[in-house]
């Protein structure tokens, strides 16, 4: 198989295989989110706990103005113990000011980044004398200039939901950089349940249709209405099939319910007037799709053979089906995006139907992830492979209106130990250099307990909201601020995880197992889960509260549930006292969903303590 090779795998490559550490001090925590460029005069905001500055905002703030300014004097408060007052700009002006938004103060002042055009989410940090001004877009760039300042310039970090690192200083002082930024990407998604909070998206500045950031934030890319394989929803099948069999597909000469047939002016009369009654109902839409069930099938009947023939893929019916819809749609709700799935039957471009420009195509990375879950899709050789890269060149030709949705999880096993971080890069820079609008990363996105979830959401963020950071270098962040005492132990883990990646390689994952591998997967050995064992029995030892204990051990828990797996026969007479502990770990954590489905928790428990008695 061919590999990426990023910084990550060739550090792993130089790992031991378990490291026992004396009792020193773990290696230092850097900030490397520090911005680039040239540093204005020192600023000196707060000292001993006071502070001449106050934070001023419009006479008439919009209400991310407001949040931005309640969330900087918040955060700096807890982190100098001053007071940041908020003023109105209809306050006499002061030297130590810092301005929120289109204040009356940036009007004045000679900040070149004032005339930036920052979008809906881009924002601006500019410095006049003492005065630092923080500006952004229309909807979350004023907020989105507050955690840059915050987490670039001061090292604040949002990394979890139960875990925010502030660094507490007696003199925050500092040089800030002038600079503005709007996003690569408009849809940003770790889909993972622990990234679906919403003030944790407003930290990380994701934006994505399940971390639903309130309106009066900014809102969030908003799918309210419909969201993937809806067809059956716009034109339903125990409404119309019976009398109508005609608006469905023709399969083997049969209609069948599983897709419609998208050539048939009824359907795509009922489908238009069924989707503008939603789009009414949910007046902050900014995305709806209308896309085909799941499954796979599409129309044969003379009329759709016709379309899909001349354009080489059943997309030349979808997307005519699409245009349709999208142009009755732009009359009544012009800013509205109509999405639909380049997936399945529907994964290659048409040679000559073109998208409108309010039509958007999701791409799926079904053909690549779910076979290769362990190499990167944009050099493997593979047919597979090759097919969905040459999907995400042609799609990029003809349409700039691309939004990934990749897969980064075992859906059968959501806490298996799953070395695939490397291959974010490389998968992340591809999608950039084609021009993707949005990358949604599906993970274990159902509850919370996927392997490294808060380490994988966090990273994911960082990346997706700028692309040219380094997945190393950011999980070495993640690390180092997140485990504390026991980084060098977790980091030793990271890296044995990666080296025997690349000891396994060419007995990874691989049809007909793909991204659902078994916990008997060649790399999931003996000799690797004692040496992981090891590295974590020595990381709980290093922790110094119980916070970063439990930190710890839900690190730790994909070890103990490949181990509870395998079984009683592999793992011997520790076998009972394991399932204790794995639930108890579970049960605080509030675990339910250990696989793609129902929550199954208590029937795993079920089963591996049937297991211990049969023994």
């Amino acid at each position: 198989m061919h590999t990426c090779e990023p910084a990550l795998v060739i550090l792993a490559l130089v790992a031991t295989a378990c490291v026992c550490h004396s009792a020193t001090t773990p290696a230092a925590w850097s900030n490397t989110l520090k911005p680039s460029g040239t540093a204005a005069g020192p600023l000196t905001l707060a000292k001993d706990g006071a502070t001449s500055y106050v934070i001023v905002i419009p006479a008439k703030p919009t209400s991310q103005d407001n949040k931005a300014a309640e969330d900087l004097a918040l955060w700096l408060g807890k982190m100098t113990d001053a007071t940041f007052a908020i003023v109105p700009d209809s306050t006499s002006p002061r030297d130590t000011e810092i301005s929120i938004g289109r204040t009356n103060r940036l009007t004045d002042a000679r900040v070149p980044q004032a005339g930036a055009d920052l979008g809906n989410e881009g924002y601006a940090i500019g410095v006049e004398g003492q005065r630092l001004f923080l500006l952004g877009g229309k909807k979350r760039g004023a907020i989105n200039a507050v955690y840059a300042l915050l987490e670039e310039d001061f090292g604040c970090r949002w990394y979890s939901q139960s875990y925010t690192k502030i660094p507490h200083r007696s003199v925050l002082r500092f040089g800030p950089v002038p600079r503005s930024y709007v996003p690569r990407l408009m849809i940003r998604d770790p889909f993972y349940h622990d990234a679906f909070d919403a003030t944790w998206s407003l930290h990380n500045r994701t934006n994505a249709p399940n971390a639903a950031v309130p309106e009066e934030w900014g809102g969030h890319v908003d799918y309210d209405g419909l969201f993937v394989h809806t067809s059956n929803t716009l034109v339903p099948p125990d409404q119309y099939f019976a009398k109508h069999p005609e608006y469905y597909m023709m399969s083997g000469g049969k209609r069948s319910p599983q897709q419609l047939c998208l050539t048939n002016p009824d359907v795509v009369r009922i489908a238009t007037e069924n989707l503008l009654r939603i789009l009414k109902d949910n007046p902050n839409t900014e995305i709806v799709s209308v896309s085909p069930n799941d499954g796979g099938g599409h129309c044969t009947c003379p009329n759709c053979r016709a379309i899909d023939d001349a354009n080489g893929s059943p997309s030349g019916t979808l997307i005519t089906f699409l245009n349709q819809i999208a142009e009755a749609v732009e009359k009544v709700r012009p800013e509205v995006m109509i999405s639909t799935l380049a997936y399945l039957d529907t994964i290659d471009p048409p040679k000559i139907v073109r998208p409108r420009h309010n039509v958007a195509i999701q791409l799926c990375n079904d053909l690549h992830s779910w076979r290769y879950p362990f190499t990167c899709f944009a050099t493997d050789t593979k047919p597979e492979s090759k097919r969905y890269r040459n999907a995400i060149i042609g799609w990029a030709k003809i349409t700039k209106n691309i939004d990934i949705w990749d897969y980064f999880v075992n859906f059968s096993h959501y806490l298996a130990p799953m070395p695939n971080m490397d291959i974010l890069q490389p998968t992340v820079d591809f999608y950039v250099a084609h021009n993707c609008a949005g990358v949604m990363m599906q993970a274990a996105y159902q509850g919370f307990g996927g392997e490294f979830a808060p380490l994988r959401s966090w990273v994911m963020a960082k990346l997706l909201w700028d692309p040219s950071r380094r997945v190393d270098t950011l999980v070495d962040d993640f690390i180092g601020g997140y485990y504390g005492t026991a980084a060098d132990d977790v980091r030793a883990y990271w890296k044995l995880l990666y080296a025997t990646k690349a000891k396994h390689m060419n007995t990874m994952a691989a049809p007909p197992e793909g991204i659902r591998y078994s916990m008997t997967s060649p790399f999931l050995s003996k000799e690797f889960l004692d040496q992981a064992t090891a590295i974590f029995a020595h990381a709980v030892r290093q922790c110094d509260s119980e916070e970063l204990r439990d930190r710890v051990e839900l690190a730790g828990l994909p070890i103990m549930y490949v181990k509870l797996m395998q079984g009683p026969s592999v793992w011997g007479d520790g076998y009972k006292a394991m399932i204790d502990d794995f639930e108890r770990i579970a049960r605080r954590e509030h675990i339910d969903f250990l696989r793609e489905g129902g929550p199954d928790l208590d029937e795993k428990l079920q089963a591996w303590r049937a297991s211990v008695q049969a023994k």
